[in-house]
């Protein structure tokens, strides 16, 4: 699987910079769960409405997950949520952000914070361990 995962990353950084795979194979595994309700920030580039792993929601209130980089005007509860960020900035920022996947000169990086998982109740997949913090 390490193998798999590792071919996955250098092909998307070869023919282009298709996160939704990503996501599509870290988050459902990490929740456990089919369908992933999702409160995404304002400047998320990509369009993940179009997986059949994500429900996008309008309200925060609804979500399992806050997917982005940009929370600025959300109520407390919302932030309470699990969180997981597309820059390193959001990663540091929030106490609740749990993992990152962003580009850093060029490069795709993904990381994991086993301390927020384990508060979180959340279990890292053992083939992503090497990534986690």
């Amino acid at each position: 699987m390490k193998k798999i995962l590792l071919i996955f990353v250098m092909t998307i950084s070869v023919y282009g910079s298709d996160e939704l795979k990503i996501y599509e194979r870290v988050l459902p595994a990490i929740f456990r769960v089919s369908k992933i309700n999702v409160f995404i920030s304002d400047d998320l580039r990509y369009n993940i409405s179009k997986s059949k792993y994500f429900r996008v929601v309008n309200h925060c209130e609804d979500a399992m997950l806050l997917m982005g980089s940009g929370f600025k005007n959300l109520k407390k509860e919302c932030l309470q949520k699990p969180v997981f960020a597309t820059n390193y900035i959001t990663y540091k920022k929030y106490k609740n952000s749990f993992g990152a996947f962003y580009w850093r000169k060029a490069r795709p990086q993904l990381k994991f914070n086993l301390d927020v998982l384990g508060r979180l109740h959340l279990v890292l997949p053992r083939t992503l361990q090497k990534y986690a913090r």
